[in-house]
């Protein structure tokens, strides 16, 4: 499962897990405020996935020492 889709899983059962459904949408209104005044800002994945970090020591044998 992807991590976005994981993260859209958790927030659709926040709701029902939680006892304050009322805090929930008031910190989704308040980070909506925020983000319109340019205050909170999301940013989007921009770290190599893991496999390419590693895929140069996999694919290139390292030199003897």
């Amino acid at each position: 499962m992807k991590t976005t889709e994981q993260v859209k899983k958790v927030i659709a059962e926040y709701p029902r897990a939680s006892t304050d459904v009322k805090e929930l949408v008031r910190l989704q209104e308040f980070f909506a405020k925020m983000k319109d005044a340019g205050i909170a800002k999301t940013r989007e994945y921009d770290i190599p996935q893991p496999d390419t970090l590693g895929r140069v020591i996999i694919e290139k044998p390292r030199k003897a020492s």
